[in-house]
C-alpha cells in the first residue's frame, strides 16, 4: 500500500515519515508533495491508500485538493494535518471522506490511530467492491448456465422451445441463426484425463477444454460448445462466409481436435452434419450428426481380421459366477478376455459397442440392482457414449467389482479402511486419489464418495490435515529447517507446503514457531 504526504513545510512532511511504523499497517512506499497540485499528481499516478493533507499550501491549498479528490472519485483516505481549528477546513476533510482531522503539533499515537482507522476503512472499501465484483459474476454465471441448461433439455427433446424463443436464445448466448454448423462429440479419454493429469478435477478439465477451442475458433467463427451430458458434446458453429462452407467447418473441426490432442492429450468422435439454415433445423440436424456418429470406427489402424465378434452371453455366466464368488481378479481376467476378443476383430463401430453396453447394463440390473439398497450403492449404468474401449473395459469392471463388493458389507468397509490406514501409514510419500484407486481398485469417483461417507471428509483433507498434524508436532519440538521439514511430509515444494500450513492455521511455519518458542 502506498501513502502521499502533502504540506509545504518539509520538516512536517519527514515528521510524519518518521513518526509511523509504517511495515506495521502494510504500507511500503511513501510519496512528498509541498503543493497541492503536486499531491494531486501523484495521487493519480500512485493511487495510494491514504492521503495526509495539509490545508494551507501554495497554489493549491487543502480545500481545493479535496474538492479535486471528490470530483474525479478517488476513494482514498483523508487524514488532515493542519494548524488551522477552521470548520470550513473540517468540513472540506469530511466531504472528502476524511477520517481525521489532526491538528499541529502532533502526537506520534494520534497519527498512528489515524492511520490504522485509515487502513481499516480502505479495506472494508476494497473488499465491498470485490463482494460487488463476485455478486455480478456469479449472476452473469448463473444466467449463463441456465441458457445452456434450456438449451440441453431442448436438444434431449425434454422440453419444446417456440420458434421465437429458440432465435432469441440463440442471440443471448452470442449465436446468429444462419450457416449453421452441428457437430455431435464423444471425449474419448475424458475419464483417465481427468483422474491423471486433472487430479479428479473435472471443473478444471471442462475449462481447460472451452478455453482451447475459445482461442482456436474465436478469430474464425462464433461457436458454443454444450454438453448433454459428461460424454455428449454439441459443437454449434456459424461462420459469415458461404463459399465452400463444408470445406471450411471441416478445417476448423481438424484445427480444434488437434489443438485437444496436442495440449491435453484429448481424443474426440465426431460426427457433423453441415449447413443448418435456421435454429428452428436443429433437432433434425442433430439427429444426422449423431446418426453419422454411431457408424463411426473405433478400432482405426487395426488390422482387419475375418474373425466375428463376439458374443456377450458366453460370458456372461462366467461373469455372474465370479460376481457371486467375490472373485475380483476373475472378473478382471473375464472382462480383459473380452476385450482382447473385440480388438482381434480389427473392426468395431460405436453402434456395434452401444449393444455390447446395453447388455452389461442388463446384467447390472439383475444382479446389482436386484435390491433398492445395492441400487444406491453402485455406480449406475455405463453410458452408451462410451467410445474408448479402454475406458469401457474400465467401467465395466468397476461397476463388477462393486457388485462383488456389496455382496459383503465387511469387505468394502474394510477396502475404505484400507485406503485410511494406507493414508496414515505413507503420508509422507507423493500420494494422490489416482494413485490410490489404482492401489485399491476402485474408481475415483467412487472412493472420493464412499471415503466422505465412512469419514466425513475428503481424501485430500484427510491428508492435508494428517500432515499439518505432524508439522505443528515437529515445528514444536524440533529444530529442523522448513525445507526438510516440508520434504520429510510429502511436500517437494518449500512455499507451497508454507502457504498450505498458512492457510490451516493461520500462521507461515517460521511465525507458528517463533509464537511457540516465545510461549
Amino acid at each position: 500500500m502506498k501513502v502521499v504526504i502533502a504540506d509545504d513545510e518539509e520538516h512536517v512532511r519527514k515528521g510524519i515519515d518518521l513518526a509511523v511504523d509504517w511495515m506495521q499497517f502494510g504500507i511500503t512506499e511513501r510519496f512528498m508533495a509541498d503543493n497541492g497540485i503536486q499531491a494531486m499528481e501523484l495521487v493519480r499516478k500512485h493511487h495510494p491508500v491514504i492521503l495526509f493533507c495539509d490545508m494551507s499550501m501554495p497554489q493549491m491549498d487543502g480545500i481545493q485538493l479535496l474538492q479535486s479528490l471528490r470530483d474525479e472519485g478517488w476513494d482514498t483516505q483523508v487524514i488532515v494535518v493542519s494548524g488551522y481549528a477552521d470548520y470550513s477546513f473540517t468540513r472540506a476533510a469530511l466531504l472528502a471522506n476524511g477520517v481525521d482531522y489532526i491538528l499541529k503539533p502532533f502526537k506520534t499515537k494520534d497519527l498512528e490511530e489515524a492511520v490504522y482507522r485509515a487502513v481499516t476503512s480502505s479495506q472494508a472499501i476494497h473488499n465491498k467492491s470485490i463482494e460487488e465484483l463476485e455478486k455480478r459474476h456469479r449472476l452473469r454465471l448463473a444466467d449463463s448456465l441456465l441458457d445452456e441448461q434450456k438449451l440441453v433439455e431442448f436438444l434431449k427433446g425434454n422440453v419444446v422451445l417456440q420458434d421465437e424463443t429458440l432465435r432469441n436464445l440463440f442471440h443471448k448466448i452470442g449465436l446468429p441463426s444462419h450457416n449453421l454448423s452441428i457437430s455431435f462429440m464423444l471425449p474419448r479419454n475424458k475419464t483417465r484425463l481427468i483422474d491423471g493429469r486433472f487430479v479428479g478435477d473435472i471443473g478444471l478439465f471442462q475449462f481447460a477444454v472451452n478455453n482451447i477451442a475459445q482461442e482456436i475458433l474465436k478469430s474464425h467463427v462464433v461457436h458454443y460448445l454444450c454438453r448433454l451430458d459428461e460424454y455428449q458434446w454439441i459443437l454449434i458453429m456459424s461462420s459469415t462466409h458461404s463459399d465452400n462452407i463444408k470445406n471450411e467447418y471441416n478445417w476448423y473441426l481438424k484445427k480444434l481436435e488437434q489443438a485437444w490432442r496436442e495440449t491435453l492429450g484429448l481424443e474426440v468422435l465426431q460426427g457433423t452434419f453441415i449447413s443448418v439454415a435456421d435454429p428452428t433445423q436443429l433437432l433434425p440436424a442433430v439427429a444426422e450428426a449423431r446418426a453419422s456418429l454411431l457408424k463411426s470406427e473405433l478400432l482405426k489402424g487395426s488390422i482387419k481380421s475375418t474373425h466375428e465378434l463376439p458374443r456377450w452371453a458366453d460370458r456372461e455366466i462366467l461373469l455372474m459366477n465370479a460376481i457371486q464368488r467375490g472373485h475380483r481378479a476373475g472378473l478382471t481376467d473375464i472382462i480383459g478376455a473380452f476385450v482382447q476378443a473385440l480388438h482381434a476383430c480389427g473392426s468395431l463401430r460405436l453402434e456395434q459397442l452401444q449393444v455390447y453396453t446395453m447388455e452389461a447394463n442388463l446384467l447390472v440390473k439383475r444382479i446389482g440392482g436386484s435390491s433398492q439398497t445395492n441400487k444406491d450403492r453402485i455406480d449406475g449404468l455405463l453410458s452408451l457414449w462410451i467410445c474408448d474401449l479402454d475406458e469401457w473395459q474400465a467401467q465395466l469392471e468397476q461397476r463388477c467389482w462393486e457388485m462383488a463388493e456389496y455382496g459383503n458389507d465387511h469387505s468394502l468397509s474394510f477396502g475404505i479402511e484400507g485406503v485410511y490406514q494406507y493414508i496414515h501409514k505413507h503420508y509422507q510419500e507423493q500420494i494422490s486419489l489416482s494413485t490410490l484407486a489404482e492401489a485399491f481398485h476402485f474408481s475415483p469417483q467412487h472412493l472420493t464418495r464412499k471415503f466422505k461417507e465412512q469419514y466425513h471428509t475428503t481424501i485430500m483433507s484427510c491428508l492435508t490435515s494428517l500432515r499439518m498434524e505432524k508439522a505443528i508436532s515437529l515445528l514444536i519440538h524440533s529444530d529442523a529447517p522448513i525445507a526438510e521439514l516440508a520434504n520429510s511430509l510429502g511436500y517437494e515444494d518449500e512455499n507451497y507446503f508454507s502457504k498450505v500450513f498458512k492457510k490451516q492455521t493461520g500462521l507461515s511455519p517460521i511465525q507458528f514457531r517463533k509464537h511457540n518458542r516465545d510461549r
